[in-house]
């Protein structure tokens, strides 16, 4: 799947989502990079950039930020509070710490622009983390 959002400022939007969720991410060519994630590509796009495809599309403006949630399977709550410390320290915000919601470990965070994250650590994601780090011999 592939999604793209419009940004404000294409330098500081990379430098949030490598520094701050330490993600790879292409380097900025043509108006936008792109953040590779299991099955999703979100590409990145200057305003302008991503106008140019709204206005191909008929409908001529950008989506309202937050009007979507990201959400991301994480394999710990230390990491799912890391990546929230990260987010801040790179300009994105949270509404407040992480906590248990609905059986899993979740925080929210926004990104520079106010697109919006959901960090989730549950059994699942724990067991799968679990699971790769015993595959590479780091863990049980």
């Amino acid at each position: 799947m592939i999604v793209a959002v419009p940004v404000a400022d294409l330098d500081r939007s990379l430098r949030f989502y490598r520094e701050g969720l330490e993600v790879d991410a292409s380097d900025i060519d043509g108006g936008m990079f792109v953040v590779e994630l299991p099955n999703l590509s979100l590409f990145l796009m200057s305003r302008q950039e991503y106008a140019g495809y709204a206005d191909r599309l008929g409908t001529g403006n950008a989506p309202v930020p937050g009007g979507c949630i990201f959400s991301a399977a994480i394999g710990t709550r230390a990491e799912v509070d890391e990546a929230l410390a990260g987010a801040v320290r790179a300009g994105g915000s949270i509404p407040g710490p992480a906590g248990e919601v609905d059986g899993g470990y979740m925080g929210y965070l926004t990104d520079p622009d106010g697109h919006a994250w959901e960090l989730v650590c549950n059994e699942h994601t724990a067991a799968a983390a679990r699971l790769k780090a015993a595959a590479e011999g780091a863990g049980p």
